[in-house]
């Protein structure tokens, strides 16, 4: 059964946005049925011959432990953190990270590293991320959908 909030966030979602799963060092990504995540629905694996690269999905909406995604038909949820989108910030290019999904919000990071981000949150078509900085450090911020790159064997123009 969905929740009120899920439900509301479903009617906000227009179209998703596109992600790709995230296989750290090899391993599948499970997605679940409900948003306990107890009953598991599908798995997806990595595709080794392509360096561990990921599936493209669209990424609907989130909730407080996960996110979910539109498979087909289907609606699924998996843990933040299993989704990912590459950086669009070529040449060394700056990428901002905001406090709030919102360009004149306050700017809480910067780096100039093209990189493959980890999504834990999304509003509307900005997706709040971990990156790396130049100092090597994590850094969260909320990023717009002009620096996403959704495709996980190649980087975006």
């Amino acid at each position: 059964m969905m929740t009120i909030l899920a439900f509301l966030n479903l009617l906000w979602a227009v179209n998703g946005v596109s992600v790709f799963t995230l296989h750290d060092n090899g391993e599948n990504i499970i997605f679940y049925e409900d948003i306990n995540m107890t009953v598991p629905r599908v798995t997806v694996h990595p595709y080794k011959s392509e360096h561990n690269a990921g599936v493209i999905l669209k990424l609907i909406y989130q909730l407080d432990d996960c996110l979910c995604v539109s498979i087909g038909e289907e609606q699924l949820y998996c843990p933040k953190g299993s989704l990912a989108v590459n950086t669009r910030n070529p040449d060394n290019g700056i990428m901002t990270l905001y406090e709030h999904p919102d360009r004149t919000s306050k700017i809480t990071a910067t780096t100039t590293i093209q990189q493959t981000v980890c999504i834990y949150g999304i509003d509307d078509e900005w997706l709040y991320v971990r990156a790396v900085n130049n100092l090597s450090e994590w850094i969260y911020g909320w990023i717009p959908p002009e620096m996403q790159c959704p495709t996980p064997w190649t980087s975006c123009p």
